[in-house]
C-alpha cells in the first residue's frame, strides 16, 4: 500500500500537555511520611536524576535512597509505573510535550519502548474523524468514485457506495494500519512497520 501522499492530520484543538510525575521516598513512605515533590517529567532524565537524589536528600530516615512514582499527571493514554525508569518516563513525556496525546497512545501500546517511541514521526499518519475518512483520502486519484459515476446508471448510483469503513477495517485486519480511538471521539491512525 502506498501512503506516500498521505499527510499528518492533526487536531489544532489538541489540548497541550505538561507531563508531570510525583516521587517520593520509599523509606518516608514506610516510615508513615509522605516526602516527594512533583517533577516536570519531560526533562533531561539526569536533570530528574538530580530532582528526585534532593528529594531522598531531604530525607529524615537514615537509609532514603529508593524512590517510587506514586503520580502523574498529563500522561494522556500512557500508563505510568511506579518502578519506570527515569529515562523511560522522560523519554515518553518529551514526546508527549511535543506530539500531544497520539504519542501517549503510542507509548502506551508499545510499552514505552524507546526504539518504537523513536519510529513515531514515520508512523503517525494522522488524526481523524474516522477510518472511513482516512480511507477516502487514501483513495483520492484512484478514480473508485469516478468511475462509479461513470459505470453506475444515475439513478442506481445512490445506492452503489464504496466501502470505506470496510477498506480501512481490512487494512487494520490486515497489519498495514493501527487504528487508535482519541478520547474526542476521532481516530489516530498509525502505520504498522
Amino acid at each position: 500500500m502506498n501512503h506516500e501522499h498521505e499527510t499528518h492530520h492533526e487536531d489544532e484543538s489538541t489540548p497541550q500537555l505538561h507531563p508531570r510525575i510525583w516521587v517520593g521516598s520509599l523509606a518516608d513512605y514506610n516510615a508513615g511520611r509522605l516526602l516527594g515533590d512533583w517533577l516536570d517529567a519531560a526533562a533531561d532524565p539526569s536533570d530528574l536524576r538530580a530532582a528526585v537524589d534532593r528529594i531522598l536528600a531531604g530525607s529524615h530516615e537514615p537509609d532514603a535512597e529508593e524512590w517510587g512514582i506514586f503520580d502523574y499527571d498529563d500522561f494522556g493514554a500512557y500508563q505510568v509505573g511506579e518502578y519506570d525508569s527515569l529515562d523511560q518516563v522522560a523519554n515518553v513525556a518529551r514526546g508527549i510535550a511535543e506530539h500531544g496525546p497520539a504519542f501517549a497512545a503510542w507509548a502506551e501500546i508499545h510499552d514505552g519502548n524507546p526504539d518504537m517511541l523513536a519510529q513515531f514521526d514515520d508512523c503517525f499518519i494522522g488524526t481523524y474523524d474516522s477510518p472511513a475518512d482516512w480511507a477516502r483520502e487514501v483513495l483520492v486519484g484512484s478514480g473508485i468514485e469516478e468511475t462509479l459515476d461513470r459505470e453506475v446508471p444515475a439513478d442506481l448510483r445512490a445506492y452503489i457506495q464504496f466501502d470505506y469503513d470496510g477498506f480501512a477495517r481490512d487494512l487494520q485486519l490486515s497489519g498495514d494500519v493501527h487504528i487508535e480511538n482519541a478520547p474526542d471521539g476521532k481516530v489516530w491512525l498509525f502505520r504498522v512497520i
